[in-house]
């Protein structure tokens, strides 16, 4: 690395340096550098003093600077600002109180990918650089990897990130990092990492739940399911291919504090698709096979699928209005739904017309509390979630059972919940937690307050409060997804929703990927947990987790930006980037 040194008080004999173009220098990891060198969230795109000095490093001393709780991943940007071959990270072990070993370090590359709707190229995806990915373990610049567009950079941002271990003393490590050209160190910088002494916990306390609408192995290509359409239909045995590109999927998101959440029947038609299979109706229902349902989802429900060793807060269940009752495909085989539009009582055991479905749902209920209490599976909340919207060719629902807006949709969600609650109500005894969940955009639409007070009313307004929502739902759900708007124009109402430990009932905001994210500021997003909780939610949906359009290449309409990760077939792996 060239340098040039010139006396600022010769007969002191200091010195200072000047920074070159091509000098290695280290900012924060919400800055996104285009292939060009500049940042995307600085006028002008330069970084000017900050390549010198900020809050993350000291190019005087070559120190990078780091902050984290115990049990913390803590991240910078290295940034190297010339072109080479094999560019990668090392970092020694970090001594101070006790040590963090180097092994608690991770190096990634922020390469870019093409906009859909601008067809320019974004910082945006990450790789990984220990051989997990096609067997990348470093990146060029400019970069050249199948599977992404040629970006002809001028720069390699490189991410490096420390898991701190959560049994850290707190105090002031000290340690190095090495940035190598091929087998050839280029650079070394200085690490100082403050521990304070307090913990993030094991469990994220705020829930990023990543909303797939099936499982990512069919998203990779993998057509498998485990339950065919129709009753006594045997389970299907998934392929190790495909249960180690799901699990993949788990690991990278929970990894990352979050977690993937399918659902795991046909959104509309209600067919199970990842589901123990039934056989029989009323009370003689009952799970065929467990075996190969247990296959896929009990190294995830057991915590063994990601570093932290704990399971997803929250695992959506098959159970809606065409499972475990009929499971049929075919509209014409399901249940008429529509006779009862207007007419359908407020709990079970009110109408023989549908004893037959309430009998099902119990007692499969209760195989299901049977089998999740002897695998202990008590750290995850288990939902139970209705999804349908009234289809004629797809199944006959009267009722938005999702997004519902009108009084005779919430009369039908009370029913379907309270049958729910009912059929579940043993679960407590286990230690177990079977809830409701409700995705709904307009809450509360015309009690809408401004900053100053002042009242509103939605946009596009709905007969949610003149529908008497809450009369009908407010005491039978356990999770509200709520979208932004409504949730920040009717902050105030949000405590009156929540409710404490042991049974908490929590709000959750609704956000999309959202197909022009990548043109904004990208340190908006670094906040986003802090302004959300801040508002009264406890967590995030994100729609959505699948990955069928995730080519970093695709520049098409419709391609990876509606989705949350990255489809890594295009680089040669099955799973997903972030």
């Amino acid at each position: 690395m060239r340098r040039l040194f010139f006396s600022v008080l010769a007969g002191f004999g200091l010195f200072a340096s000047v920074l070159l173009a091509e000098d290695i220098f280290v900012v924060s990891d919400i800055y996104a550098l285009n292939p060009d060198g500049k940042c995307h969230e600085i006028v002008g795109g330069d970084f000017g003093e900050f390549a010198k000095k900020n809050n993350h490093w000291d190019a005087a001393t070559k120190t990078i600077k780091m902050f984290a709780a115990k049990n913390e991943e803590t991240a910078v940007q290295i940034v190297i600002p010339k072109t080479g071959k094999g560019f990668s990270g090392k970092m020694s072990n970090l001594t101070g109180p006790g040590t963090i070993l180097a092994d608690r370090a991770t190096f990634s590359a922020l390469l870019w990918i093409k906009s859909s709707k601008t067809v320019k190229l974004h910082p945006d995806i990450v790789i990984p650089l220990d051989g997990s990915i096609a067997g990348i373990k470093s990146f060029d610049v400019p970069t050249e990897i199948k599977g992404l567009p040629k970006a002809d950079n001028k720069v390699g941002p490189m991410l490096f990130e420390v898991w701190v271990p959560k049994d850290a003393q707190a105090g002031v490590y000290k340690g190095e990092v090495s940035v190598l050209e091929g087998d050839k160190e280029i650079e070394k910088l200085n690490v100082q990492l403050t521990v304070f002494d307090f913990e993030m916990p094991v469990m994220p306390t705020f829930a990023l739940d990543f909303l797939d609408y099936g499982m990512p192995s069919q998203d990779g290509g993998m057509n498998e399911r485990i339950a065919q359409s129709g009753l006594g239909k045997p389970a299907t045995k998934i392929s190790e291919r495909a249960k180690k590109f799901n699990w993949q999927v788990y690991k990278l998101t929970m990894d990352n504090r979050g977690f993937e959440n399918v659902l795991p029947y046909s959104s509309q038609r209600g067919t199970p698709a990842w589901a123990p299979p039934i056989v029989g109706k009323g009370a003689d229902a009952k799970v065929m096979s467990w075996a190969e349902w247990d296959e896929v989802f009990a190294p995830i429900l057991d915590g063994k699928c990601n570093k932290f060793g704990e399971p997803p807060a929250h695992f959506t269940l098959p159970f809606n209005v065409n499972y475990p009752h009929i499971c049929d495909g075919d509209p014409a085989k399901q249940f008429d739904w529509r006779p009862f539009k207007d007419s359908i009582p407020d709990g079970p055991g009110k109408n023989d017309a549908l004893k037959e479905f309430e009998e099902t749902f119990r007692v499969i209920a209760a195989e299901y509390i049977k089998h999740f209490a002897e695998k202990g599976w008590t750290k995850t909340r288990f939902e139970i979630y209705y999804n349908q919207k009234p289809l004629d060719n797809r199944n006959r629902v009267p009722w938005k059972q999702d997004e519902p807006t009108l009084e005779f949709e919430y009369k039908a969600l009370r029913y379907f919940y309270n049958v729910t609650h009912w059929a579940f109500a043993a679960a407590k005894e286990k230690n177990l937690q079977f809830v409701t969940r409700l995705d709904i955009g307009h809450w509360n639409c015309d009690k809408m307050q401004g900053p100053d007070g002042s009242t509103g009313v939605c946009f596009k307004g709905k007969d949610y409060n003149k529908g008497n929502a809450d009369k009908y739902l407010k005491d039978v759900i356990d999770h509200w997804v709520i979208g932004v708007t409504h949730g920040e124009g009717a902050q105030h109402l949000i405590k009156d929703y929540c409710q404490p430990a042991p049974s908490p009932v929590k709000i959750l905001n609704y956000n999309t990927s959202g197909t022009n994210a990548l043109g904004r500021h990208y340190g908006e997003f670094a906040g986003l947990g802090f302004r959300y909780a801040r508002i009264g939610f406890v967590g995030c949906i994100f729609y959505k987790a699948d990955l069928k359009s995730g080519d970093p290449e695709d520049a098409g309409e419709g391609a990876y930006e509606s989705y949350c990760l990255y489809q890594g077939t295009k680089l040669g792996f099955d799973g997903a980037l972030c």
